[in-house]
C-alpha cells in the first residue's frame, strides 16, 4: 500500500477543508443570496471558521 501524497503538507483539517466543493459553495451563496452586503467575511469563511469551531469544541465564539 504506497502513501498518497496529493494531502502531504496538509493538516487535517486542512485536508477536510479541501475536499469542500467550491462550486456547491457559490451555488448556495448565489440560491441564498447570502454574500450581499458582504465586504471581508464571505460566506465559505464563515462556513470554514463554524467548522474549526466545531471541530475544535470550542464553548464560546469569543
Amino acid at each position: 500500500m504506497s502513501k498518497s501524497t496529493y494531502f502531504s503538507s496538509k493538516s487535517v483539517f486542512g485536508q477536510l477543508i479541501s475536499l469542500i466543493d467550491d462550486s456547491m459553495i457559490r451555488k448556495e451563496v448565489k440560491k441564498c443570496d447570502s454574500d450581499c452586503y458582504t465586504k471581508r467575511f464571505t460566506t465559505k469563511d464563515h462556513l470554514i471558521s463554524m467548522l474549526f469551531c466545531s471541530f475544535s469544541k470550542c464553548t464560546s465564539l469569543r
